[in-house]
Parts: C-alpha cells; structure tokens; sequence
C-alpha cells in the first residue's frame, strides 16, 4: 500500500468491479456477489461494500457488509451462524461482514498487494462503520472466518466481549483420479458401506439426472424447504425459489443442478431430491440439498447425491477437491472428508430481551 491508499464506502459492486476482466475478483466471486446484492434488492436492502484503493480508482481490497433484519429472508437465522449459541436469542436487527451467512466469510485482496495490511484496514474501517450505527443494531457478526481473516478482526472486537462460535467443513481432498480410486482410500468397512449406499439408491429405482436450474427452481424449492425447516425457523417456499433463482440466473454455467427420479421418469418431471454444486477453478462446493423424506427414506439419497455422484464428477473434471457443506460432519468424515475449521465472530451491540 503507497502513501496514497485509501478507504472508502460504496453502495453499488459495478462502482467497484468494471467487470469480468476485473483482477480484484475472480469470475466466481463476482457472480456470488451480484446474487447477493440483487437478492437484497429483492426485500427492499442494499449491501455495502467497504473498498481499499491502492490510488483513486483502483481498487486492492474489498469487503461487504449486509443487514440482517427479520424475518430472515435473505440471510439465515444468527443460529444458525452462531451454533444455536444462547447469544442468539432475541435478536432481530444486525449485520453480517464478510458472508450472508451460507458461505465463507469474503476478505478480498487483489493479487499482488500485501494481504495484511490491505486486510487490516477493511476490517477496522468496516468496525468503525458498525459502531458508528450500533444504536440501529443488536448485533453484528462476521460469519465463518479463515485464520487469516480471524486474526484481522480480533483485535477490533476484542474489547466488546465478542462470542466466538467454531464449526468444521467438511470436504474431500481429491488425490485420486477415479472413483474405484477414492473407494480404495477407505477402509474395508467402509468400502463395503459407501458400496451398500450406492446399490441401495439403485434398487430403489432411483437415477440422477443433470437439469437446468433456471427452469426447475419453483419445483425444486418445496424440496429445500422440507431440509431447511429441519434445521431452522423456514421461510416460504417462494424465498426458497428466489433463492434457486438467483444461483441459476447469477452462477449461469458454473453451476450443475442434480435431480434425483424414478427411472420411470425420464425428463425430471417429479423430482425426489436434488442438488446444486458450483465450480470455482479446482474447487466443486455443495450448495445446498433438498429431498422429499417420505420418497427418499431407507435409500442412501443424501449420501449419493450430495458426496459420491458429485465426487465422480468432479474427479472427471480434475477438480481436486469438493466442499460437502457443513452438518453430518461425522458421517462425512466416515465416507473420507477433512474438516476445515471456520470461526464465527460476533458482538452483541444492544442489549437484547430474550423473552421477546
């Protein structure tokens, strides 16, 4: 960073990122920030965007700040980013940094420019913006933190008594180059379960089949919903659908959409579960599953479709690693998934009534 360098606040990406070619965001990155701005102008709110310049109009770094109001439409619920930690309860008003809270927290720095500095100085402008406002707000958090960017924000937290929430992600490290090979990395016992998984998916007359997103999300949202209500107050089915929407439209062809049928289904027309994995370089992520539990119950769904059907392909494709998504971490571990640890940081900025 030069002497010249600067901080300052946009409220659009486009003021930011010219486009495609622009170096401080790959193509990946970009498409998931314009999903998460379009979706917040769905509900009436707007992301902010705190940006490092190296000199006016050059950007090095960039970090976004979303609101988090109820009902929860957009963002999920603090509980779960925060673990179903007690310091969720009663809150209402927020702001995640970094995340809308489904994803990886995003501390930006363009290749090339020193990556703590330019770190520091987005998280500490980025506080300083949050404080500014937090009689607005009960709370605000930095969702699911790498170490690096951990390190940047302790310091600026550290003296409002922050809650800090550690969850695993689990993924597989693809170091094999086929199927039959990641089959031979597991144990016997496990070899002969991932085997019994496959094989009972298949006789219950079940295949999976690749679809277009864009045109199936309102007939795939009632199955992510079914999920979500598990886990979480759900929304309705249409913010389920938006959301589909907003992958399809925004990701385009760096998403794959799995459906699961009866092999007296050929086109999809009644799906049973699905899938979305994205692709970014070498990297494939599961974003999101959704099944019907009374079509799917006793048939090993979840594992075939969210592990080893995304695995062949992504073996296929050379990528050399898939991000199963967080939850069932054991039994992920049980079919060869590490674990990634993220941090969750958050401060309680008013004090909250737990009752309301």
């Amino acid at each position: 960073m030069t002497q010249s360098s600067g901080v300052r606040i946009s409220t659009r990406l486009a003021d930011v990122v010219t486009g495609r070619d622009d170096v401080l965001l790959d193509d990946v990155d970009r498409r998931e920030l314009i999903r998460a701005e379009r979706a917040l102008a769905e509900v009436g709110q707007s992301a902010r965007y705190v940006v490092v310049e190296d000199r006016p109009g050059i950007p090095i770094g960039l970090l976004p700040i979303y609101p988090v109001t109820r009902p929860y439409r957009v963002t999920p619920h603090p509980r779960l980013v925060l673990g179903g930690s007690r310091v969720t309860r009663g809150w209402r008003t927020g702001c995640y940094l970094g995340s809308l809270g489904r994803a990886s927290g995003l501390v930006v720095v363009a290749p090339g420019a020193p990556p703590k500095p330019v770190r520091e100085a987005l998280v500490r402008d980025a506080w300083r913006l949050v404080t500014a406002e937090a009689d607005q707000l009960d709370f605000a958090c930095f969702p699911l933190l790498d170490a690096e960017s951990l390190a940047a924000v302790l310091p600026q937290v550290a003296a409002q008594d922050p809650t800090l929430v550690t969850s695993d992600e689990p993924y597989i490290p693809i170091r094999f180059d086929s199927f039959a090979g990641y089959l031979a990395t597991r144990p016997r016992k496990q070899q002969a379960m991932i085997t019994r998984e496959q094989r009972r998916f298949q006789g219950a007359g079940l295949r999976i089949v690749e679809l277009d997103l864009l045109t199936r999300h309102s007939r795939l949202a009632p199955l992510l919903r079914n999920v979500e209500q598990r886990y979480t107050v759900a929304g309705t089915v249409e913010d389920y659908a938006s959301y589909l929407a907003g992958i399809a439209e925004t990701l385009g062809d760096q998403a794959t959409c799995l459906v699961a049928c009866h092999e007296d289904d050929p086109t999809g027309q009644d799906p049973v579960a699905f899938t979305v994995v994205s692709r970014q370089d070498t990297v494939r992520r599961i974003r999101c599953w959704g099944c019907d539990p009374s079509r799917v119950e006793g048939t090993y769904a979840y594992f075939n479709m969210v592990i080893y059907e995304p695995l062949r392909r992504a073996i296929a494709t050379g990528a050399r690693k898939l991000v199963l998504g967080r939850g069932s971490t054991e039994a992920k571990r049980r079919r060869g998934a590490e674990l990634d640890r993220k941090t969750s940081v958050a401060v309680a900025l008013n004090p909250i009534d737990s009752t309301r």
